[in-house]
């Protein structure tokens, strides 16, 4: 049944101030990654490969207490400052996909190590490319100083496909052997200067800063639902404690 709609009898009212809910940012769609399956899952999609201009990245550290309290804390957090409890380290990235705003959410380090593996150092994973939010800085970066051109990551759309299955034995278990298949960065292009004016006005719009520096807080709260983009089934994934991040 459609329901009926009368709002013809409006005549001299000049709106309200108090009672008004506005809808809560930043709920888009999610992205996952299956490391087990080699699956991409775009809300409720499976894909073998994924297309996205990323607009930016966060991560944060969570500890579930003994009484499920969930703790928040910013990613370089030391674990002698956080709150004793199990320890999730979770990454996400929002960007354009399909024409729509999403999240990629990643808690598994394989999908983590997609977008923030170091390039190099001692805590590069060399199971794993560099992170593409580290090649992708740098590339910024290179485009500055060769061309005098000033981009932002949601200038450049990033093409992501299924790599070879890799060994994902952890050092602190190697006897538990396991298998997960790493994200690839194939190619990056940059989208156009129409859609980069475009991407930076929606990047304003939709206060995707504010989004950023969320996670750059400490916070607490109850158990919340599934991260947007959580695949449904569990990915592999290597001990975060020889994470730095």
């Amino acid at each position: 049944m459609t329901m009926q709609i009368d709002d013809s009898n409006m005549d001299g009212f000049s709106g309200v101030t108090a009672g008004t809910q506005e809808a809560e940012r930043w709920q888009y769609p999610g992205v996952g990654y299956n490391a087990t399956s080699g699956t991409f899952y775009i809300g409720e999609e499976e894909a073998k490969t994924l297309e996205i201009v990323p607009f930016a990245m966060r991560q944060c550290k969570e500890i579930t207490d003994l009484n499920g309290v969930i703790h928040r804390y910013p990613i370089k957090t030391r674990k002698a400052d956080m709150a004793e409890g199990d320890m999730t380290t979770r990454l996400q990235v929002v960007g354009v996909v399909n024409g729509e705003l999403y999240v990629f959410g990643a808690r598994s380090w394989t999908a983590r190590a997609a977008w923030a593996n170091p390039m190099g150092g001692p805590y590069h994973d060399v199971r794993f490319e560099g992170g593409i939010w580290p090649r992708l800085m740098k590339h910024i970066k290179d485009v500055q100083t060769t061309k005098g051109k000033r981009t932002a990551p949601l200038c450049w759309q990033v093409k992501l496909e299924v790599g070879d299955p890799i060994d994902l034995s952890s050092a602190a278990n190697a006897k538990q052997k396991s298998q997960g298949r790493p994200i690839k960065a194939v190619s990056l292009s940059f989208v156009g200067a129409d859609k980069a004016a475009e991407y930076e006005a929606l990047y304003v719009s939709e206060a995707i800063s504010e989004w950023v520096a969320e996670w750059n807080k400490q916070a607490v709260g109850e158990p919340a639902a599934a991260m947007p983009g959580q695949p449904p089934a569990q990915p592999l994934e290597t001990d975060d404690e020889l994470i730095p991040f």
